[in-house]
């Protein structure tokens, strides 16, 4: 389907963007059995529960750049088969995956999108680049620090690192309103200009956190409007290997319109489902059509005496 249809022109133009969590890492295990190991000695609190996940973290180096867990992986196939079910039917799969440079998230991409085939003629469909702006927010963990460039390319080679040249390297140590600033700048500065109309973004809770907080911010200051399947959607996190569907629309270089579903929802809706995007905000209407509309008549009423009375 031309996603670029009748009421698109260069000025106003549609991408379909998946966005994607990577799936739960080892270093996410010692991080949940640490918690359940407080809360067993009676620290109910939410500071000392972060605490203790700090603490097994710190000084580990074995979890530098962690790899999926066993249980990721099985949360990776089993996000795979859901998403197969919407790209064979409705909504193609990406043609740019953008991904963040560590390995849990190529990890993830690379089963998600690429699978086994990432190296043959159906994977090479998707291409891969790894963006350092995509990362979580550097907190001076091993956990969160990526590895060299020729580890990278010897384990993931259909990925293109030809963006980790040294610039956006995100500070140690950045607080949540830098990693905000990050995603505002990528949404702002990367985005738009990335070619193609399917992409996936494949990121972290933070990064993914902040990205939606951006968002609403800008819903707060009336510069674009939204539509999610969510009732608390800007803070609301991501689960491991979720996988969300987001139609994002640009009016004369700027963001104007985001809707949101689930992949459960996407594949109940009409053909793609985003045909129907929202309007600017300037617009004043907003409409998203799901699977339970296939056809809106808008009817303007007969005369009444009161449009007698003022026509007189």
């Amino acid at each position: 389907m031309d996603l670029n249809a009748s009421d698109d022109s260069p000025r106003s133009f549609k991408k379909i963007i998946y966005f994607v969590r990577h799936a739960e890492a080892v270093h996410n295990v010692k991080e949940r059995e640490a918690v359940q190991e407080a809360i067993a000695r009676g620290e109910t609190d939410k500071s000392q529960q972060d605490e203790a996940r700090r603490a097994v973290l710190r000084g580990d180096e074995s979890l530098r750049d962690a790899p999926l867990s066993e249980h990721g992986i099985h949360q990776v196939s089993t996000s795979f088969e859901s998403l197969a079910a919407l790209t064979s039917s409705k909504i193609p799969r990406p043609e740019v995956v953008l991904v963040s440079p560590l390995r849990r998230t190529l990890m993830t991409a690379t089963e998600l999108f690429g699978g086994k085939n990432a190296n043959n003629e159906e994977g090479s469909q998707c291409r891969f680049t790894a963006i350092e702006m995509l990362r979580e927010k550097r907190t001076g963990l091993s956990c969160d620090e990526r590895s060299d460039l020729e580890t990278i390319r010897a384990e993931f080679p259909h990925v293109d690192l030809s963006g980790l040249d040294g610039t956006d390297i995100p500070p140690i140590g950045e607080d949540n309103i830098a990693v905000r600033a990050r995603t505002a700048k990528f949404l702002d500065e990367k985005l738009p200009h990335i070619e193609g109309n399917y992409l996936a973004i494949v990121s972290h809770k933070g990064w993914l956190r902040e990205f939606r907080k951006t968002l609403k911010s800008r819903v707060d200051e009336g510069r674009i409007r939204v539509d999610f399947d969510l009732d608390k959607w800007d803070t609301t996190l991501y689960d491991n290997a979720e996988v969300r569907v987001v139609a994002m629309r640009w009016q004369d270089g700027e963001l104007t319109s985001v809707v949101s579903r689930s992949v459960t929802n996407a594949l109940s809706m009409v053909d793609d489902g985003f045909q129907y995007s929202l309007g600017p905000p300037s617009s004043g209407f907003s409409m998203f059509l799901a699977h339970r509309t296939t056809k809106v008549h808008f009817i303007v009423h007969a005369e009444g005496h009161h449009n007698v009375a003022a026509r007189n």
